[in-house]
């Protein structure tokens, strides 16, 4: 059966979140059809995916018991015990060794078989010495009609079987309350699974790209995860899935009848393991608050908890991705009482070999402070002082977000962090249409609706693999809740945060450093000031092997700059930094990475500025606000 995010409201009782309200899509297309979510994240997903023989993924990403004999042995008692019941032959699985007339008839089974395994777990003679198989954590289920009900409007979903909790703290108080298999939230459903009847090109196609429609959702949906593990079957063929924000990894098909041991095993794995090992995050608890029982986020950092109060900025439906989410919280006292003003919550993924950002504004705020203490900055060569004697430094602060704190998620102790694929593994291809149905597209384009009806399967470029590396996981408070450049209203105010950005890339390029990342939504107003956030990719200019800027628009920022209609080339061009005192640091501004014009000049609720006209204001605009030459044309 399918695997469904049906675009519809999720019941009352779920609505009343933190969440947006405009449906579950990528990057606010708020049409976009569900079999264009898959297509997209089938694309996104090509050189981040790895293959790997079935034992090694198990031993990988599901060693429960962490000692191979004690694994060897507990699987085949149980093998042994099944085989006394029937319900496992030499012809393989007899519930599901049959012909049926659909995949609910044929593979309902399954249900049955996951309890058992369950059961003779109990008769294993060490269970005891493990205190992992002492509790039960979820169950599988097959109802393929049931829909799990989401937190995020206009996203619930449907697959063939799953494995979900038996209980969950839905109060966040500690209670625990039996899950309803009958009405699984979204946030209580863990392992996804999609079955066909018999193995083809298309069935197999259909099955990966519901497999990944159900785990993308669950990833968005659910604040709590950091990762799934789910499985698929065609025909008699089974492989197991991993998705985190590092890579996925798919095991290679095996018969799970000739070969019941390797599926044992993964029951065991999903029924037994505790929540961290399911992909939970146990530093994030979903709550319900106020009379309504509306449901927040609570944030455990360090021996602070922040609680939600409503969403900045959400990931897109990526699945190997940084993850990005932007919170507003308030701080909570040992009651959970709130205390002090609000602040900002950033939840991220960023390579294990990234610079933390709060190093990166304490390198440039030292950089500054030396540049004081040496005296070589000339006034005509610093933005305007906001007060008079003001150091370089303590101006600067005025152009950046107040770091509270910046630190890696611990999870038993240990950094939060996204695995690396095994040694040993291969890229990943996934199944491609026939020719009749493939066609060259790109996913912009195919993402415009169907042809002919058909909402054609992408026929992908041979592209290089991503680097699988691990990802550790940060979060970072900010002092300051401000909203971003898109959402300025004002022709004038928009014209004054833009000069004050310029003045806020100055500081920077004073330090020595290029943001690479500069768009409206990193250009925040706080008070009538501009600040300048995201600096995770920033670097020095003496780093000469950086990676390209992360710009939004290259091809637009390119065309641009060489028609001096960027605000790039206006950076370059302005008085403040044409001085011979900052020839050391002559790197074209193109490498902070600016959106094009278009880009930085267009707001959803205002529409297009012209590019002659938003030029002109931001150079009267920086004329007044420098009392310096006028910027050439």
């Amino acid at each position: 059966m399918a695997t469904r995010a049906q675009h519809q409201t999720a019941p009352a009782r779920l609505l009343l979140t933190p969440r947006r309200s405009t449906p579950m899509t990528h990057q606010g297309a708020a049409t976009r059809k569900l079999e264009e979510q898959r297509l997209y994240l089938k694309e996104s997903t090509t050189g981040r995916t790895v293959e790997v023989p079935a034992e090694t993924f198990l031993a990988h990403y599901t060693n429960l018991l962490h000692s191979q004999p004690d694994t060897d042995d507990l699987v085949s008692h149980v093998a042994t015990e099944l085989k006394a019941e029937d319900i496992l032959s030499r012809n393989g699985w007899t519930a599901t060794n049959v012909i049926g007339p659909n995949e609910d008839a044929v593979f309902k089974g399954l249900e049955g078989i996951a309890e058992k395994i369950h059961k003779h777990c109990g008769t294993w003679d060490k269970t005891e010495q493990h205190p992992k198989l002492q509790q039960r954590t979820t169950r599988l289920i097959c109802r393929p009609n049931h829909t799990t009900a989401s937190e995020v409007r206009g996203g619930s979903m449907k697959t063939d079987a799953r494995f979900i909790l038996l209980k969950e703290d839905s109060k966040g108080d500690g209670t625990l309350t039996d899950i309803d298999p009958n009405h699984v939230p979204t946030s209580a459903a863990v392992g996804p699974a999609e079955f066909k009847t018999r193995s083809t090109t298309e069935l197999r196609i259909d099955n990966e790209s519901k497999v990944l429609g159900a785990v993308g959702h669950i990833l968005y949906a659910d604040p709590c995860r950091r990762s799934v593990i789910a499985f698929t079957i065609e025909d008699h063929l089974m492989r197991f899935w991993y998705f985190s924000r590092s890579h996925i990894a798919v095991s290679a098909a095996f018969d799970y009848h000739a070969n019941p041991g390797l599926f044992i095993r993964f029951v065991i794995f999903m029924t037994f393991a505790p929540l961290e090992d399911l992909g939970y995050d146990p530093t994030v608890k979903r709550v319900r608050v106020g009379e309504d029982s509306n449901i927040q986020y609570r944030f455990t950092i360090g021996d602070k908890v922040y609680q939600t109060t409503g969403v900045i900025y959400e990931m897109n439906l990526d699945i190997v991705t940084r993850a990005t989410r932007v919170w507003e919280v308030v701080e909570l006292d040992s009651k959970f009482q709130s205390i002090g003003t609000h602040k900002v919550l950033k939840d991220v993924w960023l390579y294990f070999d990234a610079t933390p950002e709060s190093h990166i504004y304490n390198v440039i705020f030292a950089a500054l402070r030396q540049l004081d203490a040496d005296g070589t900055v000339a006034d005509s060569e610093r933005p305007p002082p906001l007060q008079p004697g003001s150091s370089l430094e303590e101006d600067a602060k005025h152009y950046f977000m107040t770091i509270v704190s910046d630190s890696v998620v611990t999870i038993n102790g240990q950094p939060d962090e996204a695995k690396e694929p095994p040694e040993g593994y291969v890229e990943f291809s996934y199944t491609e249409a026939e020719d009749k149905f493939a066609m060259e597209a790109t996913v912009e384009g195919t993402l415009r609706g169907e042809v002919d009806g058909y909402t054609p399967q992408l026929k992908r470029a041979k592209r290089a693999a991503y680097p699988h590396k691990r990802r550790t996981h940060r979060r970072i408070v900010f002092k300051e809740v401000c909203r971003t450049l898109y959402k300025v209203l004002s022709y004038a105010d928009f014209t004054k945060g833009l000069a004050q950005l310029v003045y806020g890339l100055a500081y920077m390029r004073l330090a020595g450093f290029v943001h690479r990342d500069i768009s409206p939504g990193n250009c925040l107003i706080f008070n009538g000031q501009t600040k300048i956030s995201d600096l995770e990719y920033a670097r020095p200019y003496a780093a000469r092997a950086m990676a390209p800027p992360r710009s939004r628009a290259p091809r637009d920022l390119w065309l641009w700059n060489t028609s001096s209609g960027n605000i790039c080339s206006i950076i370059i061009l302005h008085p403040l930094q044409r001085s011979s005192s900052l020839g050391r640091h002559r790197l074209p501004h193109l490498f902070h990475g600016s959106s094009s014009t278009f880009s930085m000049t267009s707001s959803p609720s205002s529409g297009f500025i012209s590019g002659s006209y938003w030029i002109r204001s931001l150079k009267l605009s920086l004329r007044r606000r420098s009392n310096s030459t006028p910027l050439p044309s």
